[in-house]
């Protein structure tokens, strides 16, 4: 516990802040622009979300006593969580550090490492399935043929029967993706301005009605399994099976954390892929290096070895994760009155961390604005090693790290090298692609056109005479 000293400081508050709205005009109107201003004015910056105050965390020493030291003096909590639990429940992004011990035990069989050679078997098949509908020359609006890409990836390896017990595949896509569409925007405008869902207006009607549609759908397929009783391979057998001991999780537990997996899943998936082709459309030299290591890796795999090393895409996807970090904010509460960083805080406090703000500070990453994948290279600066120092947390800390780490890694590596073992994607508009801070950093306006590679594999730039 860290009390707080009667010397302790009020944190700064953030410049800007208006009567009754606070920064709420900032955080909807330029959010990362709004957020990487903070550090400026110290390691621990307060912002207002209304009239209530929030404590914005902007230095990983901080972080690390709110995630590791520190963490018995803060819980899950905060206007972050409570207003996304309205449709998460208590899945393990959400629930409080009280119920998560257990859920997390329960869940954990189903991301052991064993398991994920037969999600990435899985994954493959959809991934092959959409690329096989690409043709040359086509356009894509990538943002959203990434989000039918994740879909189908999430569906096939955590709840293979979903679209076998629902109507045609084709609608159920589509229904589902408008659904989570709505989810998404949803929930941040619920994060940064509560009150307005409370209202009778028709957005959060749309946002009730999609919530809804979505428990209706897990239900069914969880009421399926139930009376099939087959074990499907998939990440909801796995969910419904006991440990050793007879436990299991509900009916309800196992909706909150599929809806959980559910949404994080597309969404994230769905981002890192769009980010990532977009900035490999842009740098040539850099295309050319991926698909290279893409094809020999192709050539190589075999179903009963370890995946090929894929260098050069690991560090492409960890600037991504960097530089747009899908999952770019959540929060904490003080369960106590405490101190951080030399400034006293009240039992109950909102605590606001932002991997992006971390991952854009210029003494941590420099050049933060560019688009660097070498700054990953060798093992004194991989991502590992930020991860550790808390410099790099896409995915969180310490025992609230996120459980699917490693299977969206896997996924979003396994169909970049498919995609771009194939096809070259080149910009098709003059527009530049903006950033939408939602509930997740998503890409809006990227359209990009398909050239199908040559055959053989290519040779990068540059790279003519060497032996």
């Amino acid at each position: 516990m860290h009390p707080a000293r009667p010397t302790a400081r009020p944190a700064p508050l953030a410049p800007g802040a208006l009567p009754v709205v606070g920064h709420l005009r900032q955080l909807l109107t330029d959010p990362t622009g709004f957020l990487t201003s903070l550090p400026a004015h110290g390691d621990l910056v307060e912002i207002r979300l209304g009239p209530r105050p929030t404590y914005v965390v902007c230095g990983p020493e901080l972080v690390a006593q709110v995630l590791l030291t520190g963490r018995r003096d803060y819980d899950k909590g905060g206007p972050f969580f409570e207003n996304i639990a309205v449709f998460f429940g208590d899945g393990l992004a959400t629930c409080p550090d009280a119920k998560h011990t257990r859920l997390r035990r329960l869940t954990q069989p189903a991301f052991h490492p064993g398991k994920l050679a037969d999600y990435q078997e899985l994954a493959g098949r959809e991934i092959a399935a959409v690329l096989g509908t690409w043709r040359e020359g086509q356009v894509l609006d990538v943002y959203r043929v990434m989000q039918e890409l994740a879909l189908r990836i999430t569906v096939s390896t955590m709840f293979a029967s979903w679209f076998a017990h629902t109507d045609t595949a084709a609608e159920t896509v589509q229904r589902t993706l408008a659904d989570v569409d709505t989810l998404v925007s949803g929930a941040f405008l619920r994060m940064v301005a509560p009150g307005l869902a409370r209202l009778p207006l028709a957005a959060n009607r749309r946002y009730e009605q999609a919530r809804l549609s979505l428990y209706a759908r897990i239900d069914e397929t969880v009421a399926a399994y139930r009376r099939d009783g087959t074990d499907h391979g998939d990440l909801l057998s796995m969910l419904l099976a006991e440990d050793g001991d007879g436990s299991a999780l509900s009916d309800a537990e196992v909706r909150e954390q599929v809806m959980t997996m559910f949404i994080a899943g597309i969404g994230t998936t769905a981002a890192m892929l769009a980010w990532t082709l977009h900035y490999l459309s842009v740098d040539d030299a850099l295309d050319a290096v991926v698909a290279q290591e893409a094809r020999r890796a192709r050539g190589t795999a075999a179903r009963d070895e370890p995946p090929p090393r894929l260098p050069v895409l690991a560090d492409v996807v960890a600037e991504t994760f960097r530089i747009r970090p899908a999952a770019w904010m959540f929060s904490r509460l003080t369960v106590r009155p405490t101190e951080l960083g030399g400034h006293r805080l009240p039992a109950g406090a909102d605590i606001l961390l932002s991997p992006y703000i971390l991952h854009h500070r210029a003494d941590l990453f420099p050049e933060p604005e560019r688009f660097d994948p070498g700054r990953w290279s060798g093992d004194a600066r991989s991502w590992a090693k930020a991860e550790r120092a808390l410099t790099m947390i896409p995915f969180g800390a310490g025992s609230r790290k996120c459980i699917g780490r490693d299977f969206a890694v896997d996924n979003i590596t396994l169909a970049l090298a498919s995609i771009l073992a194939t096809w070259k994607l080149t910009p098709a508009g003059r527009r530049p692609v903006r950033l939408s801070g939602r509930s997740i950093i998503e890409p809006r306006g990227l359209s990009l056109r398909l050239h199908r590679r040559p055959a053989g594999v290519p040779r990068p730039a540059g790279s003519e005479g060497e032996q």
